[in-house]
């Protein structure tokens, strides 16, 4: 079968961004005003960390903050649409590459199987696999594990979210001593990359850094 030309597959199949709708390039992720956008929503993860005490890992990367633009890319993403978590894997693995040390692996925080089918696809996971294709290094979904609760975090007051965060746990298998990248889409209050961090500190990681899409609650 001959490939079917470039313009047609724009006509046919057109190209959307995932942050505003607008049509776009078939080989573009998201529109160009709606990058321009999220150039004005850049965050420090200096600033959400000022704001917390006794943090488990080592140092962290963000892009952006928690609204606009960026807040519509999160909610496209979790809805199945992967143009946005593509652009901002892309940029979080430069981020990662810029302000870490080695790296031996990368993994993200899970989701229960039920909620992976329920869901269709687990995002932490598209993230995690892009950062890593990025950085060339192992992408691990073996190392934690969720617990399926039929509540969701975000419908909790922060007081709750530490207690809700132990439905993750690691599943036995030996880091040795590794150096992890904890990926997930919002850092929010913390409980769940504080949990997720300690599990992967007491399965054996030598240290862990976390990498998100975005931060809430910046001050």
């Amino acid at each position: 079968m001959k490939q079917i030309p470039l313009f047609l597959l724009d006509l046919l199949y057109p190209n959307r961004c995932d942050c505003c709708g607008s049509s776009i390039p078939y080989d573009a992720a998201i529109c160009r005003s709606c990058a321009e956008q999220l150039c004005e929503l850049r965050i420090s993860y200096a600033d959400w960390a000022a704001q917390k005490q006794h943090l488990p890992w080592k140092n962290g990367a963000a892009l952006y903050a928690y609204k606009g633009i960026a807040r519509s890319g999160i909610l496209a993403l979790k809805d199945g649409f992967r143009g946005f978590g593509k652009y901002a894997a892309a940029r979080l693995a430069q981020e990662a590459a810029q302000q870490f040390g080695a790296l031996d692996l990368v993994t993200w925080v899970p989701v229960s199987d039920k909620r992976r089918r329920l869901q269709g696809y687990a995002h932490a996971e598209l993230l995690a696999k892009e950062i890593a294709a990025v950085l060339q290094l192992p992408a691990r979904g073996d190392l934690l594990t969720e617990q399926h609760t039929i509540s969701r975090q975000h419908d909790l007051p922060a007081h709750e979210r530490e207690q809700y965060a132990h439905r993750f746990s690691q599943t036995g298998i030996p880091l040795q001593g590794q150096t992890v990248l904890l990926v997930d889409d919002i850092l929010t209050t913390g409980s769940t990359m504080k949990r997720c961090t300690s599990e992967l500190l007491a399965a054996g990681a030598g240290s862990v850094y976390i990498a998100v899409v975005c931060c809430a609650g910046i001050h």
